[in-house]
Parts: C-alpha cells; sequence; structure tokens
C-alpha cells in the first residue's frame, strides 16, 4: 500500500470512467515516486488518500486506489473495502433506523410464512423478535421454508434464532417452544412486553387465540394465511380500538353479508377449536404473504407509535390473489392474480367477549 495524494485518485477515477484506457508507466511512476519496475510481469498497487477532498468524493472517488501495474501501462481497479457501519444501520438515511430498532414484535408459528416472515421484519430494522411455535423442522419442510436440511430435527424456533443471529446480528430473538393454545398462560404475560403480535400459525384456533390475548392485552395483531387451497392470501390487522372488532367480529360481519367462510368452522366460539387441514401453496407465494405481514406489521408501528402517515394502510384487512379460483363470494372473489383488495372491519359487536369483556373474564 502507498499513500498518494489527491491527484493520483483523481486520475483513478477519470480512467476508471474510461473502460480500457490506462495510464502510462511513466506518467504513473511520476504521480507516484517509488513504484517497483514489474519488469515482464504484473503487479499490485493500493494508494491511499485519507483527505481526500469531499468533493471528489461526492463525485465518486474513493480513499483506496487500486492499480494493476505492467510496464506497457497501469490500469486502475475497484478496491471493496469494509465499511465501518454493517447491517441495516447502513440504510439509516433512507430508512427508519433507529425508530425500528427498539420495536418488540412477538411472531406466532414459524412455518413457510412465519419464516419468510421473521425475516423481513429484520430487514426492516425490528430489534427485538420474540419466536413461538412448539414445532421441529422436518424433510417436507424444506421446499417451503427459509431454513435448509441443516436444521431438520431442530426446534423451528431455535433454527430461525441461529440464522438470525448469524445474518442479523443486530437483532436480538428470543426462542419459546410454546403452543399458542395450550400454553395461552404463558403466552399472555408474553404479550404484555412485546409492541405488536404477528400470528402465521397454521390452523383456526391458533388465529382466535392471538386476536382474543392480543385484543385483551391492548395490543394490535396481524393475521396472515392462505385460504381456500392457497388459491388465495389474506392478511388481517387488528387494532384495540373502538373503531375496529376482532377476528370473530370480522367473520360474523362477513357471514352476515352471506360471504362463504373460506376457514370452515371459523364461527366457533372462542377457545372450542376444531381440526385444522393444512392449506397448500407454492414456496413463493407464501413468502409473499409472510413478507406483505411484516410490511403491516411495520407499518403499523411507524404510524401509531411514531406518527408516521407515509406508512398509513389502505385498509385493515387484504384479500390478494395467487390463483383464484373465481368461485368465492366477496370479498374472497378476486379474479386476478396479485390482485390486493382492502377492506376495513366493523366495530366490535356489543355481544363479543373478547371486544366488551366483562369483570369476571
Amino acid at each position: 500500500m502507498n499513500k498518494a495524494g489527491t491527484n493520483i485518485h483523481l486520475h483513478h477515477l477519470a480512467v476508471l470512467r474510461r473502460p480500457g484506457t490506462a495510464i502510462s508507466y511513466e506518467a504513473f511512476r511520476a504521480m507516484v515516486p517509488g513504484v517497483r519496475d514489474p519488469s515482464t510481469g504484473l503487479g499490485l498497487l493500493i494508494t491511499y488518500d485519507p483527505d481526500l477532498d469531499p468533493q471528489l468524493r461526492a463525485a465518486g472517488a474513493a480513499e483506496f486506489a487500486g492499480w494493476l501495474i505492467e510496464r506497457d501501462g497501469v490500469r486502475p481497479v475497484h478496491v471493496a473495502v469494509e465499511p465501518a457501519i454493517l447491517g441495516i444501520a447502513q440504510l439509516r438515511d433512507d430508512w427508519p433506523v433507529d425508530l425500528l430498532a427498539p420495536a418488540s414484535v412477538m411472531l406466532v408459528g414459524c412455518g413457510s410464512i412465519g419464516g419468510a416472515a421473521a425475516q423481513a421484519l429484520a430487514a426492516y430494522g425490528v430489534g427485538d423478535l420474540h419466536l413461538v411455535d412448539p414445532d421441529r423442522f422436518l424433510w417436507h419442510n424444506i421446499v417451503r421454508h427459509v431454513l435448509g436440511p441443516e436444521s431438520v430435527s431442530r426446534h423451528k424456533v431455535d433454527a430461525l434464532k441461529t440464522r438470525h443471529d448469524q445474518m442479523w446480528p443486530q437483532q436480538t430473538v428470543t426462542a419459546h417452544r410454546l403452543d399458542v393454545v395450550d400454553d395461552a398462560h404463558h403466552i399472555r404475560s408474553l404479550i404484555d412486553s412485546v409492541d405488536i403480535v404477528v400470528c402465521t400459525a397454521d390452523g383456526i384456533a391458533p388465529r382466535r387465540v392471538v386476536s382474543h390475548l392480543a385484543r385483551r392485552a391492548d395490543r394490535p395483531a396481524v393475521l396472515a394465511c392462505v385460504l381456500d387451497q392457497g388459491s388465495l392470501g389474506e392478511v388481517l390487522r387488528l387494532r384495540p380500538t373502538p373503531r375496529f372488532g376482532c377476528l370473530l367480529c370480522s367473520r360474523q360481519h362477513l357471514a352476515s353479508l352471506g360471504a362463504i367462510d373460506t376457514e370452515a368452522d371459523q364461527e366457533l366460539d372462542y377457545g372450542t377449536g376444531d381440526t385444522h387441514q393444512p392449506m397448500t401453496a407454492i414456496p413463493p407465494d407464501l413468502h409473499l404473504i409472510g413478507t406483505l405481514a411484516a410490511k403491516v406489521t411495520v407499518a403499523t408501528i411507524l404510524e401509531s407509535r411514531h406518527g408516521d402517515h407515509t406508512q398509513r394502510l389502505p385498509g385493515e384487512h387484504a384479500i390478494i390473489g395467487l390463483h383464484p379460483a373465481n368461485n368465492l363470494t366477496a370479498p374472497f372473489d378476486l379474479t386476478h392474480t396479485t390482485d390486493i383488495r382492502w377492506a376495513t372491519i366493523p366495530p366490535p359487536r356489543s355481544t363479543c367477549p373478547t371486544c366488551n369483556p366483562t369483570p369476571l373474564q
């Protein structure tokens, strides 16, 4: 490495912008005294100018400049230098990194949609993530998941934590091997420590439980899934205000309009549950819904907690066409792939035990 003046780095920038050109060996030696003669071989030199003029930096000149030296000419090459700041903090000028770093999200369900949602939440800069899932990662999961063969037999929450610790070291990840239905008494206390809950778990009961627990804890929730055998995606935001009801309030409202419930027995009373038949979808479609759920989550944090109105959503309930079957009633009657239909959700029902709890509940 050779310390050099601004003149040589100006030449470096100028010649780089003219592919195929070079500086004569004699002219280069005059600008950088002490350069070794490569004879008939090839030499490499890196010059360094810590006092580079700010205007030159803005124009594209760099502190470190590389040179391939031959007797018939000296050619510039790029030098990639590890920056002082790595990770999401590099985007601080373009994204509210500092606002999202202290945000805490609970993610219930670490399957295909959940894995993609976790990845997107980290990439958006959410600093604290609680993963909730009791299941292990198995061979049949690989085709749809962000995890790979190295994670087979591990608990999904542990495998995702390992992945995030490596890829997103700025994020704190806590793994909870809990079932949101069977271990609701544990989940209830955990929800009090987070800003928002995201549910991507398979099944009817987990969605109802998250809706109930989040509302009772005065926390917003985002529910994401695929419907009708993967032909549609759904992202539903539930906010604990008098304007918006819970999941069952929303489903009951759709039923009153004559909509066909795309999840069988969704309107069973809270907590009774039913056997869930897993719905199928190809990996990119599942990841699309997971990423959209993460975007809705981050938008909710930025708008509600920090007043960022550039993050306002068109509504509370999104239906996304993946490969619509065209045989459902509104609002699930999409006809085109990638259609997104946003709607609001109704206010709480007066008889809803989740939205209007009695003192004994």
